[in-house]
């Protein structure tokens, strides 16, 4: 009857025998189960006498040194990570120190400057207290028009600037405003060929005049109008000033005299004097730009008038 139904009824019979295998692959897992839970019933109390004692002591031996390799193995790779990340936290702090340094050092020098600047800005104000000044800087040096020995300093006619005004320092005399804009000035230093300042020896009160010599060192020349007068290496000479305090405010130092020449038929003795202000050194200046700050001159009269 079968061999009748042909190749259809031949599919069937294969398909009747799937169900058959389905069973026997739900029967091993079923086993394979049953065992695992026998396994860890028998290893609950994790006794010596257990069954699986055994088993387990022929794992650890296996395995053991095999994950002891491994441990070994890795640990320079572990040791050398470490090192790299040692060495790049180190690096950072050094770089972060040298930054700190830097910083350190260059407001050091900052300060030092400022200290200064204030130092010859104290010296200025106790040199010519009885002036109104307009402080200013050195901003540039070098010739200008027909003068040799200039510079330039940061204040001009919009700061009461004008030619022909005394500049000082905290040491002395530096010169004189010889050309004005309206934010800067040329100040003719007191060593150039072409400047001359009366001045007073302070411990005789003898007038001469004072010349430069055109030297980077600023040597300076005294001639004397008294012929009479012997001025002495040590004197000291402030100028006398001029009318109307132009070019010259009196009282401002100038120099000492380092050696003194006679000349025989000329106006006077003549001295070599160096000059209080280093040309070189010049940074922070004074303006003279106001009158002396004092009360009226009192009244003197004859004894027979009183």
């Amino acid at each position: 009857m079968l061999k009748d139904l042909g190749t259809p009824a031949r599919g069937l019979v294969r398909s009747a025998g799937l169900p058959r295998e389905i069973r026997r692959r739900r029967t091993v897992l079923a086993l394979v189960v049953l065992a695992a839970c026998t396994l860890i019933v028998l290893d609950a109390r994790r006794s010596v006498s257990s069954p699986v004692e055994p088993l387990r002591h022929a794992a650890a031996a296996v395995f053991g040194p095999l994950e002891s390799g491994a441990t070994s193995a890795r640990q320079p790779v572990d040791n050398l990570r470490d090192r790299f990340a040692e060495l790049d936290r180190l690096q950072a702090e050094n770089e972060k120190l040298q930054a700190d340094n830097a910083k350190l050092t260059s407001e050091l020098r900052t300060t030092d400057y400022a200290r200064k600047r204030a130092a010859e800005l104290d010296r200025l104000l106790k040199l010519a207290p009885a002036f109104t000044m307009t402080p200013a800087r050195v901003i540039g040096i070098g010739a200008a028009q027909s003068f040799h020995h200039t510079v330039t300093i940061d204040a001009g006619t919009a700061d009461g600037v004008r030619p022909d005004m005394t500049v000082l320092n905290g040491d002395g005399l530096v010169g004189r405003v010889v050309r004005a804009t309206d934010a800067t000035a040329t100040v003719l230093l007191i060593g150039d060929r072409n400047s001359t300042v009366g001045g007073r020896l302070n411990s005789t009160l003898a007038l001469g005049f004072v010349s430069g010599r055109g030297e980077p060192g600023g040597t300076l020349d005294y001639r004397l109008v008294d012929q009479r007068a012997r001025p002495k290496a040590g004197d000291r000479i402030v100028t006398w000033g001029s009318r109307g305090n132009a070019p010259y405010v009196p009282g401002v130092p100038i120099g000492t005299i380092t050696s003194v020449t006679p000349s025989p038929g000329a106006l006077g003795t003549t001295a070599t004097v160096k000059p209080f202000v280093d040309p070189t050194r010049i940074d922070t200046v004074g303006v003279v730009t106001g009158p002396p700050a004092r009360a009226p001159r009192a009244v003197l009269t004859p004894a027979q008038e009183r």
